[in-house]
C-alpha cells in the first residue's frame, strides 16, 4: 500500500466515514468537519492521532448507526476530494456519481434523519466539550460542594429561623445529594475501568493525548447514537437495546465478543425483524469493511457483534457526555441556591450570637421543690428504699454523698425527687433545690445556693459564705435537670460543699444522661427510673382523666376497651399520661378517644409540659453527629433487637460514619458512637437470656421521637399507617413492615395490597437511598413491591428481612443499583433456598453484605472486584465460604476474614494474600500451614498478619499430616509475628520442637486474653510457671521453661501475661508437671482453665507453696482467685484437683477420666427448667467415707440440685450445709447417708428438698426413711430400681428415732406431705394393706397421704398383690387425681374409692375384664396401651358421662371396644387407635356419637378403609398416619371436618373429596407418594391451609380453584420442582406461599 501523507490520510478517512455512512445525518458530516478541524491543530508530532480518532469513530457509527441496506456503501469504493472537505454535501469527486434510485433513497433517509435529528444537530459541539470537560466540571462541581459545606458548618449549632431559609436549605440539600449521586456514578466508572482496564471515565489529561481523543470521539458518538435510538433502523441494534430511557446516566451494554473470522457467505443480503423494526445485514458488511480498512491502523482491534449468540450479563455502560453535562447544570443551580443561602445566613447570624444550645438553656421552665402531683404513682417501692437508706444514713457514709437519679424525659424524675424531699428535709437542717438545665456553671451554681439559704448581703465570695453560713449544719442539696458533667467544674462545686464541717450532707442529682449519673456518684448506689408498669400507668391514667372517681369504667363502660388501648400506646411513661389525659377529660365519647388512639394525638403536642417536647429536648442537646446515627433507627420495628456491629455496619452502609482519626477503623469509631447514645440515654443495653450477647434496644418513646424528627427524610409504613402517614417529598429512607396480620386473610392482604400500590403516586421511588422490609411473610408482596420498586436505582443500604424470593423479583432493575453499599438478606426460615444476585458482583461501592442467616450455597465468583468490601458475613457453621475466595488480597478493606486456607489451589492462595489486608479484624483463622513454602520460612512472606485489628487469631497445621518438618515449622510460626493487641491465640498442630520468641522468652502479646494450645510437641512453653515434660511416655520427666533469665526477669517484672483470663491445653502428650511456684501473679485475672488429653500429666499448680499469701477461701486455689471454669478431661495420671467448689460464686466444673476419685463431674447452671446451680458426681470404685473431702460444702449452699451415682454415704452434717437444695438425685449407691454424730438429734439436720430420686440404690427401706425424715418439704419421690424396698407405708408426724425404729427392713414410710410418687422396676415392691385396725401405724396402704395426687408404678408386678380380692380395702387416697400402672400381675383392680381421679393409664395388663373402676363425674381420661383383652361394657357404663378422652395404644384385639361398649361413652370427645396392628375396622355405630370432635389412627396397617357409614357429624379434626388404605369414600367424611392430616399411607392413591358444604380449613398430605394429582373437589371452598410434604407425584395443581380462598399454601419439602414452580407463580395472589 503507498505511504500517504499523515494529513491525506486523515482527510481519507473522513471521506470514508461519510460515503460510509452515506447521507445518514447531517450530524455525522458535523461530527467529520469538526474532527477535520481539530486535525488541523495537531502538531506534527501527533500525525496518527487524527487517523486514530477519525478511524475510531468511523467504525463505532458503523456498528451503531446502521442504515438502511440499499444505502450503504463499501470504504473500498470510497473516492474523494481531498481540496472539497470544508463542504461535506459536495463530496464525491471522481467516481462517486449516485444512480437516481440511490439519490431518492438517500434524499428520503435525510428528511427522515432531519425530521430525527433537528432537536439534537446543534449539540453535537457541546457534546464533544462536555466529554472533553468531565475533569474540568468534577472539579467545579467538588468546589460548590465544598463552599457549600463550608458555609452551612460556619451556621451549624445557631438559631436559625426562616420558612424561605428552610426551603432553600431543602433545595441545597436536594442538589447536595444529587451532587452526591453523580459522583458516585463517576467513582463506579472510574473502579470499573481499573479493573477492565478501560479508560472511560479516566481523566483523559492522565491518560495522554492519544488515548484522551479517542475517548472523547467514542463518547460523543455514542452520546449521538443514544440520541437516534428513537428511530426504528437504529433503535433495534444500538447499545443498549430496547432498554428504557429514563433519563438516567446509566445504560445496560452487552459487552461484544472479539473474534477475526470474516462474514460468511450465507450472511448476505439477509434482512431481520425486531420488534416490527428491520435490522439489515449491514452489521456483516460493516464488520468486514471494518477488518479491511482498519486493519492497517495500529489502533485497530477486530470487532463481533453477536447476532443469536449467547449474550453475557450486560454490565451498566458510563456516558461521559451526560454526566459532564448534569455536572455543568449541578454546579449552575449550586451557585445560585449558594448565593441566596448564604445572604440569607450572613442576615440572620449578624443579628444571633446565641447557640442553639444556650436558647434551649434560655427556654427551659425553672423546677421548684414544691410537689407539682400530689400523689406518686408507681414509685412506692422505691421511694421507701430511698427513705429508708437516708434516714439510716447508708446513703450518706461520708462527709458529703451524691446520690443520683436518672432516666429519659418525661419518666418522673424531678416528681419522684420532691416527693423524697418532702418525706426527708425535717432529717437535714437545710434544704436547698436548685434547676441546673444546660448551664453547668460552679460559680453561678455556688452564687444561687448563697441566694437559697439567705442571709445578709456582702462583698464576700459565695465560695467563702457558703462553709460560713451552712456552718456545721447538715445539708441536702438538689440538682435537678443536670445536663452536662464538666469535670473541672464538678470538682470545683464539690470543693466548695466539702468545707462545710458537717457529717451526713446528701447532694441528690437528677438528669436524663446516664453517663452523668455513673461520673457524679460518689457511691455505689444510683437510682434509675423506668417506666411505669401497666397496673400503674392505669391507675396514673384514670386519675388524669377522672379525676378522683373511683369506678369510672362503671360510669362510662363504653370507654373501657378504648382506654385500656391508649394505655398500652403509653408505654409507662408518666408524662405521656398526662398529656393523653387533658385530651381525653374534657371529651368523654367513645368517638372522640377513638380518633385521639388513631392519630396518637399526644404525641402531636407541642406545649412544654407535653410528652414529644420533652423528649425533643433530649434529642436537640445531642451532637450532630450522634442525631444522625440515631434517626435512621426509626426505619426499624419498635422494640427490634440491635446487635453493636448491625449497627455499626448499617451507619457504614447510609454513609453517615466518618473516621476522626487516621489511625482508628471506622468501626471503632462507631462503636464509640453507640456508647455515647447509651450514655445519653436514647439506647438501652441489655443482655440475651439465651446466649449471654448483649443487645440495644431505642428506649420506649423515644422510638416514636426518632420517627417524628426523621420524617422528611425517613418513613416506615405498616399497615395501620399506610393510608395516613405523611410522605415528604424528600424521603430518601423507606421501610415497610409485614405483621402476620396483614396475611391474615385474602381480603387483608388485597387491601394492604392496593394501600402499597398506591404508594407510587406519593412516593419519590427514584430518589429512595434506603429500602428496607421486615416481615417473615413480605414476600407473600412481592410482585407488587416489584412494581413499586422499578425506578429504585438510587439504593445504597437494602435490608430484606424474612426474604423468600431472589433479589430480582422485588428489584426488577437490580443490576443498575450501583450505588449500592449495604446488602442484608435474612431468609424466613430454614427452607428459603435463596441464591445471591448474579450482578452482585458488579456493585464496586458495596461495603457490607451480611448473610449470616442464610440457608443455601453461596457464590463467590467474582467477589474480588467488589474492591471497597468491608465485611461479608456468612453463618456461623459457613467459615468455608471465606476460605473460598481466591486472591483475597485484592479486597484491601476486607474488615473480617474469617478462615483461610494456606495452598487451597495452585494460585490465588499464598499466605501473602493476607499482607494486602490492612483493615483485617475481628478472628482470623488460617490453616494448612505446613504448605507454606521453604522461601516462606525465611519471614518476608509470612509477615502480613502483623494487623493492630486482628482480635482472635488460630493458626493451625494439618493434623493429620504424614510428615512434619520440625526446623521449617518452627521457622515459619518464629516469623507470624501478630500484633502487640492480640487478644485470642490458638496454635493447632505445630511440628516444632519449642514455643515461639514473641510468645515466651521475649513476649510481644502482653494483652492475650486466651491461649490456647493443642497438639503441639515443645520443649519450651511460653511464661505460664514450670513445665516439665518426657521424651517418649514412661521415660524420666525433664524439666522446661524454668531457669531462664528471661523468665524470671519477666515473673519478677510482672511482664507475663497479666490480662490472660482463659487457657486451654490440648493434646500435649509428652506434658508431665506443670508447677506453680513463683507464677501467682501470672492467673491473677484467669478466668477459664481447661486441659484435655494430657495423658502424661501427673501436676497442676494448684498448689502454691512458694506464694507468701496467707489462705484464703478456697485454699489451694489463692493462685486463682478469679478462675470461674475448669475442665480436665482425659488426663488419666492426673490426681490432684483444686476443692470443689473452690469459691461461694457461681462456676463451672467439669473433670473426666482423669486419675482422681471422680469418674465423672459437672458443676454448672441447669441447661433447661428453672435456674439454679446443679452438681453431678459420678464417683469410682471402691471410694470411701474420705472422698467427700473433696468438696467444700461451705460453698456450696447455693445448690439446687445434686446427683450423686457410685458414690459412699452422704454424711447428715455435709449435706445439712446444702441449705438451697432442691432436688436430690441418689443412684447406684449401696446405702444412702451416714448415722450423725453420736449425742446429736436428727432434727438439726433439715434440708429444703421437694425432689428426691433414688435409683438402683442398694439402700434398704429403713435407711431411706431415716433420710425422708430430714426433708420436711419433700412433695415428690421417685424410686427406682431398689430391690431391698420391699414395703410401702406412710409415716407419723413422729420423731426419727421413733420412725427408724418403726421402719424395719425393707419397709419404707412416706412422709404425709408427699405430693407425687413414681415406682419403677421395684418388683417384690408392695403396698401394705390395712389392717382392720389402729395398732400397726405402718399399715392401711396410702390412705393417710391425703396430700398425694398422682401415683404411677411401672413394672412393680406386686405393687397391689396384698389386695387381692379385697373388695373393702383400697390402697389409693380418695384423693388421687392421675394414677398410672403398668405390668400388674393382680388383675383384680379396685378402684372404686378414688371420687377425684381425672386420668387412668393403664399399660401391658394381662386382662382388662377384671378392673373396677367407680362411676365419677371427674375422671375424663383412660389412656390403655399394650393390654389384652377389651373394654368392657360395665366399664364404659360407669364411664359413660364423664370420660372425654379415650387413648387405646398397642391393642393386640381385632376390637379393642366393641361397638357397643363404645356408644355408652356419651360424652367421648377425643378418641385415638395408636398402633393397633390388627384393628380391621373402627368400631361399629362410630359415627352416632354426637361429641367426637377429634379421632386420630396411627400406625394401624390392617386399617383398609372408614367406615362406609361415616364418621361422627361432630368431628373437626381427623388424623391418618400409617394405614393401608387405598382411598377414603367419596364424601364420607363429615362437613364438620375443619383439619385433615394423612400421612405416611404408601398405597393411598385417591384424596378425599368434600361437598360444597364443606368446613375443611386446614389440609396436610405428608409422604404419601402415590398420589398422583389433587382434583378440584379434594380443595373446597372453605380450605385455608394446604401443606403439601413429601409427596413427588404431584406436579400441579388447579390454580383457579386455590386463588379463590387459599390463605396458605406449602410445599416447601421434597415434592416435584414442578409443583414449586406452579406455587412460586401465585405469590401475590395467596397471602403466605412456602415453596
Amino acid at each position: 500500500m503507498v505511504e500517504l501523507e499523515p494529513k491525506v490520510k486523515g482527510i481519507l478517512v473522513s471521506s470514508v466515514f461519510i460515503r460510509s455512512c452515506g447521507a445518514r445525518s447531517e450530524a455525522a458530516s458535523r461530527v467529520l468537519v469538526l474532527l477535520s478541524r481539530l486535525s488541523l491543530y495537531l502538531p506534527s508530532s501527533c500525525t496518527s492521532l487524527h487517523l486514530h480518532a477519525h478511524y475510531y469513530l468511523w467504525l463505532w457509527l458503523q456498528l451503531h448507526l446502521l442504515p438502511p441496506a440499499e444505502c450503504y456503501f463499501s470504504p473500498r469504493t470510497a473516492h474523494i476530494n481531498p481540496l472539497r472537505l470544508g463542504s461535506p454535501r459536495r463530496l464525491g469527486g471522481r467516481g462517486s456519481s449516485q444512480s437516481p434510485r440511490m439519490d431518492s433513497a438517500i434524499g428520503a433517509a435525510k428528511w427522515v434523519l432531519g425530521k430525527a435529528l433537528a432537536p439534537v444537530t446543534d449539540g453535537l459541539l457541546e457534546s464533544w466539550a462536555a466529554s472533553a470537560q468531565l475533569d474540568r466540571n468534577i472539579n467545579a462541581l467538588k468546589m460548590e460542594l465544598l463552599y457549600a459545606h463550608g458555609m452551612l458548618e460556619n451556621a451549624q449549632g445557631r438559631g436559625i429561623h426562616g420558612v424561605a431559609l428552610k426551603e432553600l436549605l431543602r433545595q441545597l440539600e436536594q442538589l447536595a445529594y444529587g451532587a452526591d449521586d453523580v459522583l458516585d456514578e463517576l467513582e463506579y466508572f472510574r473502579i470499573q475501568d481499573a479493573l477492565k482496564g478501560t479508560f472511560h471515565a479516566a481523566n483523559v489529561n492522565a491518560v495522554g493525548s492519544v488515548q484522551g481523543l479517542r475517548i472523547n470521539v467514542e463518547h460523543t458518538a455514542r452520546h449521538v447514537a443514544s440520541k437516534l435510538k428513537c428511530l426504528p433502523c437504529f433503535g433495534a441494534v444500538s447499545r443498549g437495546g430496547d432498554q428504557e430511557n429514563d433519563g438516567s446516566r446509566l445504560h445496560l451494554c452487552v459487552r461484544r465478543g472479539i473474534s477475526s473470522s470474516p462474514p460468511t457467505p450465507a450472511s448476505k443480503g439477509v434482512v431481520k425483524k425486531v420488534d416490527g423494526r428491520c435490522m439489515p445485514k449491514v452489521i456483516s458488511s460493516a464488520r468486514n469493511t471494518a477488518h479491511t480498512f482498519g486493519k492497517h491502523f495500529p489502533c485497530y482491534s477486530p470487532i463481533s457483534v453477536h447476532g443469536d449468540d449467547a449474550l453475557e450479563t450486560p454490565e451498566v455502560m458510563f456516558d461521559r457526555v451526560q454526566m459532564s453535562t448534569t455536572m455543568m447544570d449541578m454546579v449552575v443551580q449550586l451557585k445560585e441556591v449558594c448565593a441566596k443561602v448564604s445572604i440569607i445566613l450572613n442576615l440572620d447570624l449578624f443579628g444571633s450570637s446565641r447557640s442553639h444550645t444556650q436558647e434551649i438553656a434560655i427556654n427551659r421552665s425553672k423546677t421548684t421543690s414544691e410537689i407539682t402531683e400530689p400523689k406518686l404513682y408507681g414509685r412506692d417501692d422505691q421511694k421507701k428504699k430511698i427513705i429508708e437508706g437516708i434516714v439510716s444514713g447508708d446513703y450518706c457514709p461520708d462527709q458529703l454523698n451524691v446520690l443520683p437519679f436518672f432516666g429519659p424525659g418525661g419518666i418522673g424524675k424531678t416528681t419522684f425527687t420532691q416527693h423524697i424531699c418532702q418525706e426527708v428535709n425535717s432529717h437535714f437542717q437545710a434544704s436547698i433545690w436548685i434547676c441546673v438545665s444546660l448551664d453547668f456553671s460552679a460559680d453561678r451554681l455556688a452564687q444561687e445556693i448563697v441566694n437559697k439559704i439567705g442571709g445578709e448581703e456582702g462583698k464576700t465570695s459565695a465560695e467563702e459564705l457558703i462553709p460560713q453560713r451552712l456552718k456545721a449544719k447538715r445539708f441536702l442539696l438538689v440538682l435537678d435537670d443536670v445536663w452536662t458533667y464538666r469535670e473541672d467544674e464538678w470538682d470545683k462545686l464539690i470543693a466548695i460543699l466539702r468545707k462545710v464541717e458537717s457529717k451526713g450532707n446528701l447532694i441528690i442529682v437528677t438528669t436524663r444522661i446516664p453517663k452523668v449519673a455513673q461520673m457524679v456518684r460518689t457511691t455505689n448506689c444510683e437510682l434509675k427510673l423506668e417506666r411505669l408498669d401497666d397496673a400503674s400507668t392505669m391507675r396514673f391514667f384514670k386519675a388524669c382523666v377522672f379525676g378522683n372517681k373511683q369506678q369510672p369504667w362503671k360510669e362510662h363502660p363504653e370507654l373501657s376497651e378504648t382506654g385500656h388501648e391508649v394505655v398500652r400506646h403509653l408505654k409507662g411513661s408518666p408524662l405521656a399520661t398526662k398529656t393523653v389525659g387533658r385530651l381525653l377529660r374534657n371529651q368523654l365519647t367513645l368517638e372522640h378517644w377513638r380518633k385521639v388512639l388513631q392519630s396518637k394525638e399526644w404525641e402531636l403536642q407541642t406545649g412544654e409540659n407535653d410528652i414529644m417536647p420533652a423528649l425533643k429536648l433530649s434529642y436537640d442537646y445531642l451532637p450532630f453527629h450522634l442525631k444522625q446515627l440515631f434517626v435512621y433507627c426509626a426505619l426499624f420495628p419498635e422494640d427490634y433487637e440491635f446487635d453493636s456491629k448491625e449497627l455499626v455496619q448499617l451507619w457504614i452502609g447510609l454513609g453517615i460514619l466518618y473516621p476522626c482519626d487516621q489511625n482508628r477503623r471506622i468501626e471503632d469509631v462507631g462503636l464509640d458512637h453507640l456508647r455515647e447514645l447509651v450514655n445519653y440515654g436514647f439506647f438501652k443495653k441489655d443482655k440475651k437470656k439465651k446466649d449471654g450477647r448483649y443487645f440495644y434496644v431505642i428506649h420506649d418513646l423515644f422510638h416514636e421521637l426518632a420517627t417524628k424528627v426523621s420524617s422528611y427524610e425517613c418513613v416506615s409504613i405498616c399497615s395501620s399507617n399506610v393510608r395516613s402517614v405523611h410522605i415528604s417529598p424528600s424521603v430518601r429512607h423507606l421501610s415497610i413492615i409485614v405483621n402476620f396480620k396483614d396475611v391474615n386473610d385474602r381480603m387483608t392482604l388485597d387491601e394492604y395490597k392496593k394501600d402499597l400500590k398506591a404508594l407510587s403516586k406519593r412516593l419519590k421511588v427514584e430518589n429512595l437511598r434506603t429500602l428496607m422490609l421486615f416481615g417473615r411473610y413480605h414476600g407473600s408482596f412481592a410482585k407488587t413491591f416489584g412494581d413499586l420498586f422499578r425506578k429504585a436505582k438510587s439504593l445504597r443500604t437494602i435490608f430484606l428481612s424474612g426474604a423468600s424470593y431472589p433479589t430480582e423479583n422485588i428489584l426488577h432493575n437490580f443490576s443498575e443499583t450501583i450505588h449500592l453499599r449495604y446488602l442484608r438478606i435474612e431468609p424466613r426460615d430454614w427452607r428459603c433456598n435463596i441464591e445471591l444476585p448474579s450482578t452482585l458482583f458488579r456493585f464496586y461501592h458495596l461495603e457490607i453484605i451480611n448473610i449470616e442467616k442464610w440457608n443455601g450455597p453461596v457464590s463467590i465468583r467474582q467477589i474480588t472486584s467488589l474492591v471497597k468490601l468491608r465485611h461479608f458475613l456468612v453463618p456461623e457453621n459457613m467459615p468455608q465460604v471465606h476460605s473460598d475466595i481466591s486472591e483475597v488480597g485484592k479486597l484491601k478493606l476486607l474488615s473480617q476474614l474469617r478462615r483461610f486456607e494456606v495452598g487451597k489451589e495452585i494460585n490465588g492462595f499464598e499466605l501473602s494474600q493476607l499482607e494486602q489486608l490492612t483493615e483485617l479484624g475481628g478472628s482470623l483463622s488460617i490453616y494448612n500451614l505446613e504448605k507454606v513454602k521453604e522461601k516462606g520460612a525465611q519471614g518476608k512472606e509470612i509477615r502480613p498478619i502483623h494487623r493492630n485489628y486482628l482480635s482472635e487469631l488460630t493458626l493451625e497445621w494439618g493434623v493429620n499430616r504424614s510428615n512434619k518438618f520440625p526446623t521449617r515449622e518452627e521457622n515459619v510460626l518464629e516469623n507470624l509475628i501478630p500484633h502487640s493487641e492480640l487478644r485470642d491465640l490458638c496454635i493447632r498442630g505445630h511440628g516444632g520442637t519449642s514455643c515461639p520468641t514473641w510468645l515466651g522468652e521475649n513476649i510481644f502479646v502482653k494483652n492475650l486474653e486466651s491461649l490456647h494450645l493443642d497438639d503441639v510437641s515443645w520443649k519450651t512453653f511460653p511464661p505460664l510457671g514450670e513445665f516439665w515434660s518426657v521424651d517418649k511416655p514412661r521415660d524420666e520427666c525433664k524439666s522446661c521453661s524454668i531457669s531462664s533469665p528471661s523468665f524470671q526477669n519477666n515473673i519478677h517484672e510482672k511482664k507475663g501475661f497479666n490480662n490472660l483470663k482463659r487457657l486451654v491445653f490440648v493434646n500435649i502428650p509428652k506434658l508431665t508437671k506443670w508447677a506453680g511456684n513463683q507464677t501467682c501473679g501470672l492467673f491473677s485475672r484467669l478466668e477459664v482453665l481447661i486441659i484435655e488429653d494430657c495423658p502424661e500429666l501427673i501436676e497442676l499448680p494448684f498448689s502454691c507453696s512458694a506464694c507468701s499469701q496467707p489462705e484464703q477461701e478456697g485454699g489451694n486455689m489463692t493462685c486463682f482467685p478469679k478462675l470461674r471454669e475448669l475442665k480436665i478431661v482425659r488426663c488419666p495420671n492426673l490426681r490432684t484437683m483444686p476443692p470443689i467448689p473452690w469459691t461461694h460464686d457461681p462456676c463451672s466444673i467439669e473433670i473426666a477420666q482423669t486419675g482422681t476419685k471422680f469418674v465423672n463431674l459437672t458443676y454448672a447452671e441447669r441447661k433447661y427448667g428453672k435456674p439454679g446451680l446443679c452438681l453431678e458426681i459420678w464417683a469410682a470404685d471402691g471410694t470411701d467415707s474420705l472422698f467427700w473431702s473433696e468438696f467444700d460444702f461451705f460453698n456450696l449452699s447455693h445448690l439446687k440440685e445434686l446427683t450423686i451415682t457410685n458414690c459412699p454415704p452422704l454424711p447428715l452434717d455435709k449435706i445439712q450445709m446444702l441449705t438451697s437444695l432442691q432436688h436430690l438425685n441418689i443412684r447406684g449407691c449401696s446405702s444412702i447417708v451416714m448415722s450423725p454424730i453420736r449425742g446429736e438429734s436428727h432434727v438439726l439436720y433439715q434440708v429444703p428438698v421437694e425432689e428426691l430420686s433414688i435409683s438402683q440404690s442398694g439402700a434398704s427401706g429403713k435407711e431411706l426413711t431415716q433420710l425422708l425424715c430430714h426433708f420436711p418439704k419433700l412433695t415428690g419421690l421417685h424410686i427406682v430400681f431398689c430391690e431391698k424396698i420391699t414395703e410401702l407405708g406412710v409415716s407419723e408426724q413422729q420423731s426419727g428415732a421413733q420412725q427408724q425404729q418403726t421402719a424395719e427392713g425393707g419397709l419404707l414410710l412416706l412422709p404425709t406431705q408427699l405430693q407425687k410418687l413414681i415406682l419403677q422396676h421395684c418388683r417384690q415392691l408392695r403396698i401394705l394393706p390395712n389392717s382392720g385396725g389402729d395398732n400397726n401405724e405402718a399399715a392401711g396402704g396410702l390412705q393417710r397421704l391425703h396430700s398425694l395426687r398422682e401415683v404411677s408404678s411401672e413394672n412393680c408386678p406386686n405393687l397391689l398383690s396384698s389386695y387381692s380380692g379385697s373388695s373393702s380395702c383400697f390402697p389409693f387416697p380418695a384423693f388421687l387425681q392421675k394414677l398410672k400402672l403398668s405390668n400388674l400381675e393382680e388383675l383384680h383392680l379396685a378402684l372404686t374409692n378414688l371420687a377425684n381421679l381425672d386420668e387412668l393409664h393403664l399399660s401391658d395388663m394381662k386382662d382388662l375384664t377384671n378392673l373396677s373402676i367407680r362411676s365419677s363425674p371427674k375422671l375424663h381420661t383412660l389412656n390403655i396401651q399394650n393390654s389384652s383383652g377389651v373394654l368392657s361394657v360395665s366399664i364404659c357404663n360407669l364411664l359413660s358421662t364423664s370420660l372425654t378422652t379415650l387413648v387405646i395404644e398397642g391393642s393386640r384385639e381385632v376390637e379393642p371396644i366393641p361397638g357397643e361398649a363404645l356408644l355408652l361413652l356419651t360424652s367421648l370427645q377425643v378418641l385415638e387407635f395408636l398402633s393397633c396392628d390388627k384393628l380391621q375396622s373402627l368400631p361399629a355405630g362410630l359415627h352416632t356419637l354426637s361429641y367426637i370432635n377429634y379421632l386420630c389412627i396411627y400406625g394401624c396397617p390392617s386399617l383398609q378403609s372408614l367406615p362406609k357409614e361415616g364418621l361422627p357429624r361432630s368431628l373437626q379434626r381427623l388424623r391418618i398416619l400409617g394405614c393401608s388404605m387405598k382411598s377414603l369414600p367419596k364424601d364420607s367424611l363429615p362437613s364438620t371436618l375443619k383439619q385433615l392430616l394423612i400421612s405416611s399411607c404408601s398405597e393411598l392413591e385417591l384424596l378425599p373429596t368434600f361437598s360444597d358444604g364443606a368446613s375443611l380449613q386446614k389440609l396436610e398430605i405428608w409422604n404419601c407418594p402415590a398420589i398422583k394429582s389433587v382434583p378440584k373437589d379434594a380443595l373446597p371452598s372453605s380450605l385455608q391451609e394446604l401443606v403439601i410434604r413429601m409427596c413427588p407425584g404431584i406436579k400441579s395443581f388447579p390454580e383457579d380453584r386455590l386463588q379463590k380462598f387459599l390463605r396458605v399454601l406449602d410445599v416447601s419439602d421434597d415434592n416435584s420442582e414442578e409443583l414449586k414452580r406452579q406455587c412460586r407463580r401465585l405469590t401475590g395472589t395467596i397471602p403466605i406461599i412456602r415453596a
